[in-house]
């Protein structure tokens, strides 16, 4: 289901109202009534997101999915910690404003409160109700709530590793009380995201900047000798040209001769690429765990590992960890967004691959764009694919980018990218006058697309 609302695009997944008539179902007869509150609360509050991140230049796109929502946003516009703290703030604010306006009704006209009848009250007092009880879920310092993102903004992506403990701690506190108070769905809930806080946590390297006190008593690295590289050298030309067996074994007598902590590393991390590459898993696995009693494990291969385990959760920690600190390569990248599709997050899937889109292949920014148009995600898929034509200049992604703003309501900018197309050369003029997605053109703006593509003679 997808709308435009205030001019954002939104889109609820059915996985949003599976989830509001399971937690409904305890009054069937309520039942309706319940699932349109949820529906407005919660749009309530990623308003309020929406809304923020647009006065602030950038453009915001609302996605409902099981009982909670996600506000992304695109622009290239980088905010400030304290803007996006306020981002974060904002929904919560925006839900306590709706439950206050209720209680305020009800304080001021208790008259005409009283008159509206036994339902009408009951959904009164459930819409203040979940407005306010979300909003002060949503601020647990727990990632990824609200509360969760305003904490990890405050402290700042040089202590992520910091966010991620207290995330965990606080998200197992509240575990316990939901459990205690007999709120078994916040048990679950928060029990959840400790358990993945706890995962980001551990794959968070520690703060590599030594105390002030021991930066004298500090060993020095050793320097590799020339010899030492030119055998490391030789083991990651291997790798490159996809000699695994010869990169394993070059590797492996490295470290039979006993090198420096600095070549240990690299020649596991060459093992472990080897072995990763060749499908063998646990022996990766093993490779990375012998690599990590030395130092940090490179992003890619130590999420690209548990990604080939399907230790999805692991892995979107790790990967999202290397994004936070500016790693954008196609190797962190490139799984993450395959964990995000499978995962039914295709609009930041779709955001991600936007963002490097310089660094991906056409071929990659064709699939992502129409994996973004069969999930529906049509504002997505037409960004991806203007990009690919200010870079290929094919007339055919113009007319892919006009079919996908068609779709997404956005019938001026489907006329402009036509237009696009007919002066990069596409003479398909059947293709707008024959395929069903471009039938409102034909409908309701037959004279505008007649004078960019005039209908062909019938043969």
């Amino acid at each position: 289901m997808r709308f435009t609302l205030f001019g954002i695009p939104t889109e609820v997944h059915g996985s949003f109202w599976f989830g509001a008539v399971l937690l409904g179902m305890n009054d069937v007869s309520f039942l309706p009534v319940w699932v349109l509150i949820v529906f407005l609360s919660v749009m309530i509050h990623e308003l309020g997101h929406a809304l923020s991140i647009r006065a602030f230049g950038l453009r915001p796109e609302i996605s409902l999915q099981w009982l909670g929502g996600l506000t992304s946003w695109s622009g290239g516009r980088d905010l400030s910690r304290p803007k996006r703290v306020f981002i974060s703030f904002a929904g919560p604010l925006a839900g306590f404003v709706f439950a206050g306006l209720g209680f305020a009704v009800m304080r001021l006209r208790p008259e005409a409160v009283a008159s509206l009848g036994s339902m009408p009250l009951k959904a009164l007092l459930m819409f203040q109700a979940v407005n306010l009880y979300w909003g002060v879920i949503n601020l647990a310092p727990v990632l990824p709530l609200d509360g969760g993102h305003i904490l990890e903004h405050t402290l700042g992506p040089k202590r992520a590793r910091l966010t991620a403990g207290l995330s965990a701690v606080f998200g197992l506190a509240c575990a316990v009380a939901g459990y205690q108070f007999g709120g078994t769905w916040l048990a679950f809930l928060f029990g959840m995201l400790a358990l993945q806080s706890f995962q980001r946590y551990q794959a968070e390297s520690p703060d590599p900047t030594p105390r002030p006190e021991t930066v004298e008593r500090r060993p020095v690295e050793p320097t590799l000798s020339p010899e030492l590289e030119r055998e490391l050298k030789r083991a990651s030309d291997a790798l490159a040209d996809e000699r695994f067996a010869e990169a394993r074994t070059t590797a492996e007598t490295i470290l039979a001769n006993e090198p420096p902590r600095g070549g240990r590393i690299r020649a596991l991390e060459t093992i472990a690429w080897a072995y990763l590459l060749e499908g063998k898993i646990e022996d990766a696995t093993r490779a990375v765990r012998a690599m990590e009693r030395h130092g940090k494990a490179d992003a890619a291969l130590a999420g690209g590992v548990l990604f080939a385990r399907r230790d999805l959760a692991a892995a979107r920690a790790v990967f999202e960890a290397a994004r936070a600190v500016g790693d954008d390569r196609k190797e962190v990248v490139g799984p993450l967004i395959q964990i995000l599709i499978e995962e039914g997050e295709v609009a930041r899937a779709a955001a991600i691959a936007l963002d490097i889109v310089d660094t991906l292949s056409d071929d990659d920014i064709r699939q992502m764009a129409e994996i973004a148009a069969q999930q529906r995600a049509y504002a997505w898929s037409a960004r991806l694919r203007e990009a690919l034509f200010d870079r290929s200049g094919a007339g055919s992604d113009a007319i892919e980018a006009a079919r996908a703003k068609l779709l997404d309501g956005d019938v001026k900018g489907s006329l402009v990218w036509l237009a696009r197309a007919k002066e990069s050369g596409f003479d398909d003029a059947r293709k707008l006058w024959t395929e069903a997605d471009f039938a409102t053109l034909r409908s309701d703006c037959q004279a505008e697309l007649s004078a960019i593509f005039p209908r062909p003679e019938a043969s």
